[in-house]
């Protein structure tokens, strides 16, 4: 699948527009025997949730301080992490059993427990009435607060993450997620309208053609 590489580590480029749903594509190969892995270690996951909107390069710098300190407690986090990827793959594209529900709800559980309002300051928002007969704009587009997680620790990215899954499994965008039925691929998109087939027609759907077309080619 395709990938590219930061500072020296090989992560899955994003397709989804949503960091839950990415997270799913950190493994390809869904269902194979060797499934391809993208998860490797804690610095995986730490450079993933920075490039995702979801860390820091502070945050990243103090989780590799923290891994050299305590790495069987960096290693059990990124445990941690691949089990909530299958339970939320489980839950996302099926089947779901009761433990993945379970799992699932104990990390957005965990997530919960750091998660506190921030108050928002509104862009421009300066308190002059709209002319007559106009809407008002600026301040009414943006919330008086937004959840913020205050976890710190090593399972903060993971944290990050399970928050994200709680906001898309809530959401109608849950109910059009597909996978991407390409060999060795499983990964998963967002199909609003039911028409899309491949992750991506550049990877899979043009390796589909080409093993369709050499197998009507054969004597």
């Amino acid at each position: 699948m395709a990938s590219y590489l930061v500072d020296g580590l090989v992560l899955p480029i994003a397709i989804t527009g949503h960091p839950a749903l990415d997270f799913c594509n950190t493994r390809a190969g869904w269902g194979a025997p060797v499934p391809k892995e993208y998860l490797h270690t804690h610095a995986h996951l730490a450079l993933w949730a920075r490039e995702h909107g979801l860390a820091t390069g502070a945050d990243v710098a103090r989780w590799h301080r923290a891994q050299r300190r305590d790495p069987a407690g960096a290693a059990a986090v990124v445990a941690r992490a691949v089990s909530f990827r299958s339970a939320l793959y489980a839950l996302l594209i099926g089947p779901a059993d009761r433990p993945d529900w379970a799992l699932v709800n104990a990390e957005i559980a965990a997530a919960a427990a750091t998660a506190t309002l921030t108050a928002v300051v509104p862009p421009a928002a300066v308190p002059v009435p709209p002319p007559a007969g106009e809407p008002s704009a600026g301040a009414a587009a943006v919330g008086l607060a937004s959840w913020r997680l205050a976890g710190r620790g090593l399972d903060a990215p993971l944290l990050a993450v399970a928050w994200s899954a709680a906001e898309l499994l809530t959401s109608a965008t849950a109910r059009s997620v597909r996978a991407c039925p390409g060999e060795g691929c499983g990964w998963v998109f967002v199909d609003p309208r039911g028409r899309r087939r491949w992750c991506s027609m550049a990877w899979c759907g043009n390796r589909a053609k080409a093993r369709r077309h050499a197998q009507r080619q054969r004597p």
